[in-house]
């Protein structure tokens, strides 16, 4: 059996980055504000650098990515992106333990916003994340290291 196994993310790997984010998010946010896709991809390069996402390879191939950004306070969990074909396997799950192991090294927590119609929502209450805030779209969660 073969392990998962993370790397960071280059400049070459945005397109394929884009492309599941849009796969993944585009009916939510679609249903939420509406898409707009010159929007939606510029906001995403512009505020994302590669350097902030790592990327998980299984069996040959990318499975999924989450971006993670440093703010003085805590570390903001951007995104959690895992392909359709292999969402429900733990590798979302992976990579949030990644993103909780770094904010606990540091000592900060971890933050993320998850839009109310996303599902999504639920898997991270499962992984340990309270809420603490919410808008009319969203839930602001929160995982505190031990």
């Amino acid at each position: 059996m073969r392990t998962p196994r993370l790397r960071k993310a280059a400049r070459s790997d945005m397109d394929w980055l884009y492309a599941t984010f849009k796969e993944t998010m585009q009916s939510y946010i679609e249903h939420t504000w509406g898409w707009n896709e010159l929007f939606q991809q510029h906001g995403f390069v512009d505020n994302l650098p590669p350097g902030s996402f790592v990327i998980l390879h299984d069996a040959g191939e990318d499975v999924g990515a989450c971006s993670i950004l440093e703010k003085p306070d805590h570390l903001w969990l951007e995104m959690v992106l895992v392909v359709p074909p292999r969402q429900r396997q733990g590798l979302g799950a992976e990579l949030v333990r990644h993103a909780q192991g770094l904010a606990a090294a540091q000592g900060k927590p971890l933050r993320l916003s998850v839009l109310k119609i996303n599902p999504a929502q639920h898997f991270y209450l499962k992984q340990g994340f309270v809420c603490y805030a919410e808008d009319a779209w969203s839930l602001k969660l929160q995982w505190l290291p031990a």
